[in-house]
């Protein structure tokens, strides 16, 4: 090899070197970066909170219990708070019937926004009901036999002897056809019925069988119970969907009291809550900022006025919730117990009625406990005891007995006490437990499923990072044996320079 070829071939060698050691500069960076994402990874997996499955423990409650005469008092550790003058102030339950609020296990979410309601669009010429069909006279066939004596035939007459718009027969082929008179038909022959006179060389024709046909009646909009007008919102020019008024937005046609029935507006588009999702709309009520399980509440005169419930239910509802008694977190005074106004109202989407407090509903945790209507069933009444003395056993430290106030003077200090002996009783929610363990299993689930996505992209990144070592180990492979070959090509030019200088020197 020459001295000038050993000099270019050196030049592309160290070139080839030097792009060989860039390429496992970068291919190191590309490892460097999935490092540095798998321990993001790895990191993420450490910062997830493992589910802890709940304990019965924790829904299980010491209940006491006592009876005196008829009446069944109950009672847990949380109805015990400090009385007045060194006594404790106790709330007993009796068992009551009659129509009250059920309290539900569990919570259900509160937000706030704006409700989705489902349903069709209608509007008071969409929404009728089915029309019946009627028979419409078209005329009679044509009939080659004599007409029996008294029996009606078609009698041919002078159209002049008619007047516009009067009904008449006219000779279709083998059809009599009746429609009205026209001033064309003045200048001929038409035909009438009649039953005597018959003149078969006038023209006159004996009639077979009437011809009719079956014409479907008129549709007519539908009247809507006031009951039902709750179902109704209104569509709003600017598309939006609003909570139908039933002072405004609909026409009364009958009734009155509880049996007043409504029709839609003429010009108005409605949106039709029936339970479908062929349609939808939203709608945002500002005097109702708060969604229970994604429906708008109302208090209960809101409820009332809006047609939501009437005056029979508004009735019904009150008393239940005053039977309930449910304990008010404010003492004293008349405000013991929550009242009517304290709560919200709302349906379901089987158009159910549900309940919940005002305050447990805007406290801004996200959830609320509810009530159910019952409307003759048992439900237990609360009833607040202050000047109570309790008694506890020594061993256990439980209660084993009350003492609580019969009967008061006119400074409401207690002048008679009754003693109830009672007994704990140890209760488990299932209910709540089985909420809580289905929980649990939809945190496990979540958690398990994070792991496999976090150990695939784990996986993924490893591949990867194999993949670059692989090539990192070609690279170094092809740049050794490069620097093998300069190191030989490097000799060859040595070894030319050094027998030119001998050359030149001898």
């Amino acid at each position: 090899m020459g001295m000038s070829a050993s000099q270019a071939r050196l030049l592309s060698l160290q070139a080839r070197q030097s792009n060989l050691e860039y390429q496992g500069q970068q291919i190191n960076q590309e490892r460097t970066i999935l490092s540095q994402q798998c321990t993001a990874l790895y990191n993420s997996l450490l910062e997830m909170n493992v589910p802890t499955p709940p304990s019965t423990s924790d829904f299980t409650t010491v209940k006491y219990v006592g009876e005196n005469g008829a009446t069944t008092y109950s009672f847990d550790a949380s109805s015990v708070k400090p009385g007045s003058e060194g006594t404790y102030c106790l709330t007993l339950g009796t068992t009551e019937y009659g129509a009250s609020l059920n309290k539900n296990n569990g919570y259900v979410t509160t937000s706030s926004g704006s409700e989705t309601v489902y349903g069709k669009y209608v509007t008071k010429d969409t929404y009728v009901g089915s029309a019946e069909s009627t028979t419409m006279h078209i005329g009679y066939e044509a009939s080659t036999s004599e007409p029996a004596e008294g029996a009606q035939f078609m009698k041919k007459v002078s159209g002049a002897d008619y007047e516009v718009g009067q009904k008449v027969y006219v000779r279709s082929g083998e059809e009599f056809v009746y429609t009205e008179m026209t001033e064309e038909m003045q200048a001929g022959d038409v035909y009438i019925l009649a039953s005597s006179g018959y003149n078969k060389d006038n023209g006159d024709c004996a009639i077979g069988n009437e011809i009719t046909t079956e014409v479907e009646g008129q549709p007519e909009a539908k009247n809507i119970a006031k009951d039902a007008l709750s179902n109704f919102y209104v569509l709003n020019e600017d598309g939006t969907i609003r909570v139908a008024d039933p002072e405004k937005d609909f026409v009364q046609v009958t009734g009155s009291g509880t049996n007043i029935e409504y029709q839609l507006q003429d010009g108005k588009t409605y949106l039709w809550k029936n339970g479908t999702r062929e349609d939808s709309g939203s709608f945002s009520n500002d005097s109702n900022k708060a969604l229970i399980a994604g429906k708008t509440p109302y208090t209960l005169s809101e409820a009332l006025e809006k047609g939501i419930i009437n005056q029979t239910e508004y009735d019904g509802f009150v008393n239940a919730i005053n039977n309930a008694a449910i304990k008010s977190s404010t003492a004293g005074g008349n405000t013991d117990y929550y009242g009517p106004d304290a709560f919200y109202i709302y349906k379901d989407d089987d158009n159910n009625f549900h309940f919940a407090l005002q305050s447990d509903v805007n406290d801004g945790s996200g959830a609320a406990v509810t009530y159910d209507y019952i409307s003759n069933g048992a439900y237990t009444k609360n009833t607040e005891y202050d000047y109570t003395e309790l008694e506890f056993d020594p061993s256990s430290g439980r209660i084993t007995a009350i003492t609580i106030p019969t009967t008061y003077d006119e400074n409401n200090k207690p002048l008679t006490y009754t003693t109830i002996d009672v007994k704990a009783q140890t209760e488990t929610d299932e209910v709540a437990y089985n909420d809580a363990y289905a929980q649990y299993e939809y945190e496990q689930y979540l958690y398990d499923k994070k792991q496999q996505e976090i150990n695939a992209k784990t996986s993924i990144i490893q591949a990867e990072d194999r993949n670059l070592e692989l090539k990192l180990q070609r690279l170094d492979n092809e740049r050794t044996q490069i620097t093998t070959e300069i190191e030989a090509v490097e000799k060859v030019i040595n070894d030319n320079i050094e027998a030119s200088y001998k050359t030149f020197s001898g």
